[in-house]
């Protein structure tokens, strides 16, 4: 797994060269482009949340909590299924780079208990952190779809809703109904599983999640500055981790994911100074292709090449936006297109959640990715149900 890594991370900074190549760019600008993504902010915050949240996995590993928290939670829902996703549709309500790393040691602790094969926690890891791209008004590709369209966040998310619950009903039926029912949803039978001793005991074992949250969301810092707090917390309110330190350290810096990161935000950056994005567009015109194709399609591969929410509303977007309506938006248009921009960046190879998840939990990628197909497909079915039901006048 690890020479997969390497050897992929290899071939994003050779692609990254022949897209340079391919637009005519200098070998001078190139070099500018690979060094500017490599020292660009974001990128160097993406590397900082992964390091991090490697600390904070083993801090709380080494500590036992992480097999508290997942008991804890099973005992009061008494439901091992949502023990396996809770993680995820929490910290799913971060909109951050990589933010399915904030989950995935507490859905590998929850998987490993029911010997859950590396690619399943990774898909159940993926899908469940990203079915609030649809709704939750936090998010930028949300709030940018909505200022080029001008219309109200809220508005949008309305017409977001049946993607929204498609993508839930996805996630049980081609994820959650594939485990053994009988073997892993019964969690220990005993009297009153939901009593306010066991919800302040969940409470007191969750504190390092809800912390990151709370720290987010209600106080605005920023998400590095919010996960290095709680990892200084976490250390210094347990005697016993100042001895393991040194450990914990070497344990949480592994090279080869951090090299990955460095390619993918490389190959982001060459998609974005190259001009490449902005010119598929202009190859729907020219084919002359359908409208409901090219609502659909032009996100989808934006997003497919890009990886990336933001950039696949702001390039699409603007272009679809004298199809989807410029004074009175179609709605139901702007779903569809929007329905294809997800799509694309949940299948692309090189969606950072999918590429750190998929290397955290030493998954093959190939796998994930064919798991990760069909509920796009059914979110899609319904997008393009919705869109044709749209056209009738009832």
């Amino acid at each position: 797994m690890k020479r997969k890594i390497t050897l992929l991370a290899f071939f994003m900074f050779f692609f990254s060269f022949i897209i340079g190549i391919s637009f005519k760019m200098s070998l001078k600008k190139i070099f500018e482009v690979f060094l500017t993504g490599a020292v660009d902010l974001a990128t160097l915050k993406v590397v900082a949340v992964v390091i991090l949240v490697e600390i904070m996995s083993n801090v709380l590993s080494y500590s036992g909590k992480l097999k508290k928290i997942t008991s804890s939670f099973e005992l009061f829902a008494r439901n091992r299924y949502l023990s396996l996703i809770f993680p995820s549709l929490l910290m799913g309500l971060l909109p951050v780079p990589a933010g399915a790393m904030l989950s995935a040691p507490l859905v590998q602790e929850a998987g490993n208990k029911m010997n859950l094969s590396a690619e399943t926690k990774t898909f159940l890891n993926y899908w469940f952190r990203h079915i609030f791209e649809f709704i939750w008004p936090i998010y930028p590709g949300i709030i940018l779809a909505a200022a080029i369209l001008g219309i109200s966040v809220y508005k949008f998310i309305a017409a977001q809703l049946p993607l929204f619950l498609a993508s839930v009903v996805a996630g049980v039926l081609f994820g959650l109904r594939k485990l053994s029912l009988e073997k892993y949803t019964s969690c220990a039978q005993e009297d009153n599983p939901r009593s306010i001793r066991r919800f302040f005991a969940l409470l007191m074992n969750i504190w390092p999640v809800l912390g990151i949250v709370f720290l987010v969301l209600i106080f605005k810092l920023d998400i590095v500055l919010s996960l290095f707090l709680i990892v200084i917390f976490a250390i210094f309110t347990n005697k016993k981790m100042t001895k393991k330190l040194p450990p914990i350290l070497k344990r949480s810096f592994e090279w080869r994911i951090i090299f990955l990161i460095f390619s993918v935000l490389i190959f982001k950056k060459m998609l974005e100074m190259s001009g490449i994005l902005p010119f598929i567009p202009g190859i729907f015109k020219w084919l002359r292709i359908p409208e409901i194709f090219t609502l659909f399609f032009i996100p989808f591969l934006i997003g497919t090449i890009s990886g990336l929410s933001m950039a696949t509303v702001g390039i699409a977007f603007p272009v679809l936006l004298p199809l989807i309506g410029e004074n009175s938006p179609n709605l139901t248009y702007a779903m569809l297109a929007f329905a294809g921009g997800v799509s694309g960046y949940l299948l692309s190879p090189f969606h950072l959640c999918l590429v750190v998840s998929t290397a955290y939990f030493k998954a093959s990628f190939r796998k994930v990715w064919e798991m990760v197909i069909l509920p796009v497909l059914f979110v899609d079915s319904v997008a393009f149900i919705v869109f044709y039901l749209s056209q009738f006048k009832w």
